[in-house]
């Protein structure tokens, strides 16, 4: 379920990239470093923190009431803060070029960019429900063509009639005994 929590930023990323201004990132080279300066801006912006609270917030109410101490415990650990941030910038620099890390800086960090970002959750909350019901109903669609069909039955014949046994070969008649 999580996973999917990632799809908004991905849509938002193609979002930014089609409506943002990077002329000027285009002069920087793409390289390692330079992402790595920029998605460290990124994290400024759209920090780790505030990803694992909405995490916590979304997943918190679903859990047993036993386990939820350890679980707030953890998701308040700086151990996991700062291990999620490393995780984020490593990712960040190996998927995202540096004119795309800019473009998610822009959008990310104006009004419009953060506002998007705290409608997305509840858009996708609407339309995953939904998308779910429609990918379920064509996977039975499509299962249901796959299966084989049932072969039509083969014409109702006659049962063969059973021919007479033929008989026994006579057993030749012991000779009479003397006594």
């Amino acid at each position: 379920m999580i996973r999917v929590k990632y799809l908004p930023v991905i849509l938002l990323v193609v979002l930014a990239a089609a409506c943002s201004d990077t002329r000027s990132a285009k002069s920087v080279p793409d390289t390692p470093e330079n992402r790595t300066v920029v998605a460290k801006r990124y994290l400024e912006i759209m920090k780790p923190k505030d990803m694992l609270d909405g995490v916590a917030k979304r997943v918190s109410p679903t859990l047993p009431q036993n386990d939820l101490k350890v679980f707030t415990k953890v998701m308040e650990s700086p151990e996991l803060e700062q291990t999620t941030h490393r995780i984020m910038l490593t990712a960040l620099v190996k998927d995202f070029t540096v004119e795309e890390l800019n473009a998610m800086v822009t959008f990310y960090g104006s009004p419009a960019g953060q506002s998007a970002f705290k409608k997305f959750v509840p858009y996708m909350d609407e339309i995953m429900p939904q998308i779910k019901t429609e990918v379920r109903k064509i996977a039975a669609e499509e299962r249901k063509k796959a299966e084989p069909k049932a072969a039509p039955a083969p014409p109702a014949q006659a049962a063969p009639q059973a021919q007479p046994a033929p008989p026994a070969p006579k057993q030749p008649e012991a000779p009479p005994s003397k006594k």
